[in-house]
């Protein structure tokens, strides 16, 4: 295992579909755990392949119990998870504003208002189809990372004002990181 470099904004790899990983091989099984111990050392909780610079559809998590909040019944709010090829099938009409930070935008965070609850399905490390109904920070993790995977960056969720500020305060905060 090893730490890979993180990308940091502006990128245009962060604005980039990410695609889909049609065979989970030992190249790719290498990718997570590298990913995991990079989003470990970095103090996050969850990192998206392009985030590290590969364009593949593929984030890594691991949400623990402080930064949750109890869901409806059902779902889940906790846990360590690889999710390949993900897609959310379900969220929640009910929506909540929290405070968002990014590995890509270092030094920033921003509320950002998203569904409280949703339903994904995913592949797994082994090619198992999986379904997760997720609650709380797992799952506005899971919007963030699948967001990065979309070339979407969370301070798009912002207003335009908001979001020019934020590049514009990413650009200066970038010479220090490369």
């Amino acid at each position: 295992m090893s730490k890979l470099p993180i990308v940091i904004a502006p990128d245009e790899r962060l604005t980039t579909r990410a695609s889909e990983i049609t065979d989970i091989n030992d190249e790719i099984k290498e990718l997570v755990n590298d990913m995991f111990e990079t989003m470990y050392d970095a103090e996050g909780l969850g990192l998206a392949a392009v985030q590290v610079g590969v364009l593949k559809r593929v984030f890594v998590m691991d949400v623990r119990l402080e930064e949750t909040e109890d869901g409806p019944s059902g779902y889940e709010s906790t846990g360590k998870f690889c999710m390949i090829n993900s897609e959310i099938t379900e969220l929640s009409d009910e929506k909540v504003v929290l405070k968002e930070g990014c590995l890509s935008i270092p030094e920033q965070n921003h509320e950002i208002r998203r569904p409280k609850y949703l339903t994904v399905k995913y592949r797994g490390l082994n090619n198992e189809s999986q379904m997760l109904k997720a609650s709380g920070w797992l799952a506005r993790c899971i919007q963030h990372e699948l967001d990065h995977l979309n070339g979407i960056l969370y301070i798009r969720h912002l207003s335009k004002l908001k979001y020019d500020m934020a590049m514009k305060k990413a650009q200066k905060v970038k010479r220090y990181y490369e």
